[in-house]
């Protein structure tokens, strides 16, 4: 639409300007003629005609002025044989007046020189409304797609719906609701609480602005105002139940992410509910029969809401805590990955214009991420969550081997255990290792494609994103 409206502004000016020259129209600063005949009668006759019209004005004085010059100066120019002055010069003067009026009144332009205009400017507007169909959908209507933005560099082309440009478009900062800086922390436990024996959680999702860095935001869809969500702990064999209402501008659902459970209570949009609308609840309830690492996290608009921050961390621990892996310490680790542009957030993609510009362990970019404390000789599990949507992110602990104990949520036996000092955490993937602290110093925890470990391309503080430091204390001769 817009090649349209620019192939009509070009074709304008110069057409006006041709029309002009050939006396087909008048153009701003010039004067419209009254008459087009020449001669001292009609010249008179125009001059009355405009004394009329108008009543005063410097032709009607000069022809008063005329009026009053003496009889005997005519005469005796009569006598002479020559014509007045003024007569020849009011002569001339008429006859160059109908001359401009003749020009005025008669184009200078040929019934072929206007039919190849007419046409030149109709091909080339034609040519500007039509060829951006080619390229774009010219379909899409202001009420369908009208205020949302795109992100830069983001390809649109005639088979891009509406739909799917408001799933890739900025969030919108109207829909905020609530604003947290870095003394917010995202993963709180969230206590249950009882009734009739079943353990109740209560989430929410609403559009916040959240802080990812000491000087950059992003605005969020969020569960219980937080990136991550909160995590949700229970036990094997307990009955739960989860009450989500929805405070975003779209319809959402939830889905649990590698459990077993009720088909109706899965929370795929339009395969086993219908999305839940704003301001709706819906209550997904379910026994767990697993335990391990899972998550949660939004399965509807699947380009844009996990991505923009609807996820959290399912913890369940196992009905025998004899079955339980123990160490020392305990963190599970959440990624993401953010794309932010001249303070707009839009979801993160592996397409054209979606890539990320910054990457989050639970909601901080380095070095706003979190600092595990142990002492030389404690076990730390950490917890992968591959809660990205798009991406694999190859995750390195420095210092020392891991050992991998648990995948997707299934202790393995300890003949299938295995080291490793990096895991690729793909979308979706979990992975349960157990790192022994061996040295004392400070220990990086990173995704090893190094650009996840930038802010926007620029290292701070020796890194940045996905990086996260365990800080070992103990003898430095060990």
């Amino acid at each position: 639409m817009s090649i349209g409206i620019i192939a009509g502004f070009a074709l304008a000016y110069p057409v006006n300007v041709w029309m002009v020259s050939r006396g087909m129209k008048h153009g701003l600063m010039t004067v419209r003629p009254d008459s087009s005949d020449s001669g001292e009668h009609n010249h008179s006759s125009s001059h009355a005609s405009h004394q009329g019209s108008h009543g005063h004005g410097d032709m009607a004085q000069m022809n008063h002025d005329l009026a009053e010059q003496p009889s005997d100066h005519t005469s005796s120019q009569a006598k002479d044989g020559k014509a007045p002055a003024h007569s020849h010069t009011n002569s001339q003067h008429a006859g160059q007046h109908g001359e401009h009026h003749a020009g005025h009144g008669a184009p200078s332009v040929t019934r072929a020189q206007l039919t190849a205009v007419t046409f030149f400017s109709l091909f080339l507007l034609a040519a500007g409304m039509t060829l951006p169909a080619a390229f774009f959908n010219l379909r899409l209507s202001a009420e369908e797609v009208g205020g949302i933005i795109m992100p830069p560099g983001m390809i649109m082309t005639q088979e891009t719906s509406a739909e799917a440009m408001r799933d890739m478009a900025a969030v919108d900062p109207r829909d905020v609701s609530a604003k947290y800086d870095l003394s917010q922390r995202g993963a709180h436990i969230l206590e249950p609480r009882l009734e009739n024996g079943v353990k109740v959680f209560d989430l929410d999702t609403s559009v916040i602005r959240w802080q990812i860095l000491p000087k950059t935001f992003v605005n969020a869809y969020a569960f219980n105002g937080q990136v991550p969500g909160p995590t949700l702990r229970f036990r094997q064999g307990d009955r739960v139940r989860i009450n989500v209402t929805n405070r975003l501008p779209e319809t959402t659902t939830v889905h649990w992410h590698g459990l077993v459970l009720p088909n109706v209570m899965d929370g795929a949009a339009h395969v086993t509910q219908e999305p839940i609308k704003n301001g709706d609840i819906y209550r997904y309830e379910f026994t767990a029969v697993q335990s391990g690492t899972y998550f949660y996290h939004s399965h509807d608009h699947v380009d844009r809401q996990q991505t923009l921050g609807l996820y959290g961390a399912l913890i369940i621990d196992p009905a025998n805590p004899a079955d339980t892996i123990p160490a020392d310490h305990e963190y599970t680790l959440q990624l993401q990955e953010w794309l932010v542009r001249d303070g707009l957030t839009y979801p993160a993609m592996p397409m054209e214009g979606g890539m990320p510009n910054y990457f989050t362990i639970n909601g901080r970019a380095y070095p706003s991420t979190d600092t595990i404390k142990m002492k030389v000789g404690e076990t730390l599990k950490v917890r992968f969550i591959g809660s990205s949507s798009g991406f694999i992110h190859p995750m390195h602990i420095h210092g020392g081997p891991f050992v991998v104990v648990a995948r997707d949520g299934e202790t393995l036996p300890p003949s299938a255990r295995f080291k490793a000092d990096t895991i690729n955490v793909g979308p979706g993937q979990r992975y349960d290792v157990i790192w022994t602290a061996l040295k004392p110093g400070k220990w990086m925890i990173h995704c090893h494609i190094l650009h996840h470990t930038t802010n926007n391309n620029v290292e701070h503080d020796g890194g940045g994103g996905l990086m996260m430091h365990i800080e070992v204390e103990g003898d430095p001769t060990t």
